[in-house]
């Protein structure tokens, strides 16, 4: 079974303003009129960038169900910033793991969470589908400003490339969706990009 992660807390702001937005397509920022579309466009763009680069740009809550305690816990969100809360059904209650038995890995890319020293995961876990969860914070920062500047001139680029090119094919090349997007926006991001390979996991999901 792959680990899959639902959102708790959505981002508290978009990746890129509107007003940026507005302003790289040259568009009067007092216009309102296309601000709906704008947001949408944004944020679908975003969403697309980010399963393509395999990062969260701007802060957002996750959370993950595993199977069991493994040591180590990998999260494929990047980048890890803190973890909220490991919780585990016993006795069918949601129980906190003390959060001084573990830490987590500084890593660019996918970190991972880690058992101290001397210490070990509970071994009272329910017999039960999703017994342990994972609730954590990932992204580059709070703000537009945390995510570094080649990254949001290829957003940029990006949204101008679907806001200038809506509706030119009937073939599903103008879906939101990185395959289709022009090659230098395409190498641009490859910088940013997790290359993620088959692994087998450690010890179980």
């Amino acid at each position: 079974m792959v680990a899959s992660y639902i959102v708790v807390t959505p981002p508290a702001e978009l990746a890129v303003s509107l007003a940026l937005a507005k302003e790289y397509l040259k568009l009067d920022v007092t216009d309102t009129s296309q601000d709906t579309y704008l947001t949408l466009l944004i944020r679908a763009v975003t969403n697309t960038i980010e399963n393509y680069i395999g990062r969260t740009l701007i802060n957002t809550e996750f959370k993950t169900y595993r199977e069991c305690f493994a040591n180590p816990f990998l999260i494929k969100r990047s980048k890890l910033q803190s973890v909220t809360f490991i919780k585990y059904y016993t006795d069918s209650v949601l129980t906190t793991v003390g959060s001084d038995i573990y830490y987590m890995t500084d890593e660019t890319e996918f970190a991972s969470i880690i058992l101290a020293e001397d210490q070990s995961w509970p071994s009272d876990v329910d017999n039960r589908t999703q017994p342990i969860v994972i609730q954590f914070v990932a992204g580059y920062g709070t703000t537009q400003a945390s995510i570094p500047s080649d990254l949001q001139i290829a957003l940029l680029s990006a949204i101008a490339y679907f806001y200038e090119n809506r509706g030119d094919c009937t073939d599903g090349c103008a879906l939101i969706d990185a395959a289709f997007l022009p090659k230098g926006i395409q190498q641009a991001l490859h910088f940013f990009k997790i290359m993620q390979f088959d692994k087998k996991p450690y010890g179980c999901l």
